[in-house]
C-alpha cells in the first residue's frame, strides 16, 4: 500500500505552495496539486524553484474546480 494521498487545490498560490511543501517535506504523503494549466511556466517555474529537489515528488494535475468530472478524476 502506498502513502496516503493529500490533494492541495491552488498549489501555485501563496498558501497552497507552503502547505504542499510542508506535506512533501515530511515524506509521509503523496502530494497531488491541482493547477489550471501545467504548461504555464509563469505559474509552475516559481513552484519548481521553491520546492527544489522535492518538486520531482509532486504530482501536478490539471483540474477545473468547477468541473465535477475533473475533480472526480483526481486520485
Amino acid at each position: 500500500m502506498g502513502l496516503p494521498k493529500v490533494l492541495i487545490t491552488g498549489i501555485t498560490g501563496h498558501l497552497g505552495s507552503h502547505v504542499g511543501k510542508t506535506f512533501l517535506n515530511t515524506g509521509r504523503y503523496e502530494v497531488i496539486g491541482t493547477v489550471r494549466d501545467k504548461a504555464r511556466s509563469d505559474k509552475i517555474d516559481p513552484l519548481r524553484k521553491a520546492y527544489g529537489d522535492t518538486f520531482s515528488k509532486l504530482n501536478l494535475v490539471e483540474a477545473d474546480l468547477k468541473n465535477d468530472d475533473d475533480m472526480g478524476a483526481v486520485s
